[in-house]
């Protein structure tokens, strides 16, 4: 199996989201941050960050996480950038979100 298949989820970062943001939020550094929350609750495995082009939703002060489940568009969450990702974990079948 391949590293595309073992992972059911993608979790697209709209870079113009990241781009527009105040330099104090550390957009540049989200999808990264977003990454480590996700190993924190046990995602890691089955959910891939990656950019992408603009997704439409520009929100101001926050970041549009895409979400993609085999395949196929699900999911847009707005992500504060103080949260580190925080807001996608209710999205997600993590681990330790599903044990609570």
């Amino acid at each position: 199996m391949s590293d595309s298949d073992s992972r059911e989820i993608q979790a697209q970062v709209c870079h113009r989201c990241l781009m527009r943001l105040e330099t104090s939020a550390g957009g540049v550094d989200l999808p990264r941050r977003i990454r480590a929350t996700l190993a924190r609750h046990g995602c890691d495995e089955r959910v891939r960050v990656s950019l992408t082009g603009c997704l439409g939703w520009c929100p101001v002060g926050r970041v549009s996480v895409q979400l993609f489940r085999d395949g196929q568009a699900s999911d847009v969450v707005l992500v504060d950038p103080a949260r580190d990702g925080e807001e996608l974990l209710s999205h997600l079948p993590c681990p330790s979100m599903e044990a609570t």
